[in-house]
């Protein structure tokens, strides 16, 4: 059974890779997942998931002595990362894609996506995206129904060759409590299983390797992205590090601080509970408190210009966390606002979209194999517009759109493609044709009974003769 513990834990996989290094023999894909470049990605991963799990830097402060006892030194985790993740993820795919294109085909895109979840899978790729800036994608089908299954980073190994042309891809983790191997091969025909490297199990591939998605963030390696959140990672350790500083000086030198005297001691040791204790000193001694006056601006200075940055890298409205009030709302003033958002959400989404066209063209694969036949022209006709889930005036967009109607400039289709509260166009023009052909049947009903009420009108004299 697989230990779902042996996943995140970094050391683990550190003392994987020693373990299998030790071995004299190895075969092909043993030797591929020992390589320096898959190794220090790898690492990175084990990295960023400890960071998510609140291992933090600051966690390194060691404690010292105050007033002859072991003071525990304050180490302030701020989770902040995980909210910026959150954040960016559900912006772009918070609302579901939609599918635009022939009408008869999206509508058959759209039962496949349902059935298969796609809409959980597109929000799992954009958070590994932003994460770690890569994510696989592999399309299966299984039970008839076309599934996707998207891999997590610490156990890829994709293969590419000189060319940086991928030809293979290997899953690889090892169970914690028993320690077995587990090696997964995707070739462009075929995928194999290993266990403890027998081979246990083979099966066509009909959809190929599995798909890459890529962040557009420069890398040392073109053939991989780089992580968001290790430019907001040093930012965020220098904020926790200041703020566990202030903690403890505000304990020891404001509330609990030193106290000395001048002359004689008092023969007994005063007990440190008391409040409002009367000391008898000789005359001439003096009895203080040391302690230190901080320098408030020069704090607030660099907590805030940190703060500042923080937020600049990580293209969120300091709003967005509570930092700041928004005094306008209005269209133009939420565009500038989320204008570094956007920024960010339009790489995602270009990223999103390459890897979307892979995906669609194993869909149709699984469709043909299944028997429905899928023309070019609805194929080249399939396209996806993202619904980013940032503030908007709605009655601002309403007017703009309706004045463009008014026009003859737009079509009742791209209005409701655009629509946020539609994420099915297809379904929705169908519902729209159903609702024109029932007031369609209405009306000539309507006209029928007018008619039929005239021609007793002319009829009634000629009987009454």
């Amino acid at each position: 059974m697989i230990n779902p513990l042996s996943r995140f834990l970094g050391e683990y996989e550190r003392r994987g890779f020693e373990k299998m290094n030790k071995k004299v023999e190895h075969n092909w894909y043993q030797e591929e997942i020992r390589k320096p470049e898959h190794i220090q990605r790898i690492n990175n991963v084990c990295n960023i998931n400890n960071y998510l799990l609140r291992r933090h830097k600051v966690l390194e402060r060691p404690d010292f002595q105050f007033k002859e006892k072991n003071f525990t030194s304050a180490k302030i985790v701020l989770q902040t990362l995980k909210t910026i993740i959150t954040f960016h993820a559900s912006y772009t795919v918070g609302n579901p894609v939609s599918l635009t294109g022939d009408k008869e085909f999206v509508d058959l895109m759209e039962r496949v996506y349902k059935k298969g979840q796609f809409t959980k899978q597109d929000y799992e790729i954009i958070s590994q995206l932003i994460k770690y800036g890569n994510a696989w994608e592999y399309i299966y089908l299984k039970d008839n129904i076309i599934r996707s299954k998207v891999f997590l980073n610490e156990d890829c190994y994709p293969c590419f060759d000189e060319r940086g042309s991928l030809y293979a891809f290997i899953e690889y983790w090892r169970d914690a409590a028993s320690s077995t191997e587990y090696h997964t091969i995707y070739y462009n025909d075929r995928v194999e299983s290993y266990t403890d490297n027998e081979l246990v199990r083979q099966s066509a591939n009909l959809t190929g390797l599995p798909i890459h998605y890529k962040s557009m963030n420069l890398a040392e390696d073109t053939c991989f992205g780089e992580p968001f959140v290790n430019d907001l990672i040093p930012v965020m350790d220098q904020i926790e590090h200041l703020l566990s500083k202030i903690d403890d000086a505000v304990t020891t030198l404001s509330l609990n601080p030193v106290a000395w005297t001048t002359g004689r001691m008092p023969d007994e040791p005063i007990n440190s509970n008391l409040v409002g204790a009367c000391l008898r000193l000789d005359e001439g001694g003096t009895f203080q408190y040391a302690n230190a006056e901080m320098d408030y601006s020069n704090i607030k200075l660099e907590l805030d210009s940190l703060l500042q940055q923080f937020y600049g890298i990580a293209c969120v409205p300091s709003s967005v966390l509570g930092q700041s009030n928004v005094a306008n709302v209005s269209e133009v003033s939420l565009a500038m606002l989320f204008n570094c958002t956007d920024n960010v959400a339009r790489q995602n989404m270009y990223s999103l979209k390459e890897g979307f066209a892979f995906r669609w063209q194993c869909i149709r694969k699984l469709m043909e194999l299944q028997g429905t036949e899928i023309p070019d022209e609805w194929f080249d006709s399939l396209d996806c517009s993202f619904n980013v889930n940032r503030p908007v005036d709605t009655q601002s967009a309403m007017e703009e759109m309706k004045m463009q109607w008014d026009m003859g400039a737009i079509s009742k289709q791209t209005i409701i493609e655009n629509s946020k509260h539609t994420t099915n166009t297809a379904l929705e023009l169908d519902r729209l044709k159903t609702e024109e052909d029932t007031a369609e049947a209405i009306r000539i009903d309507i006209g029928n009974s007018e008619r039929g009420k005239t021609d007793d009108n002319l009829i009634k004299p000629d009987l009454e003769k």
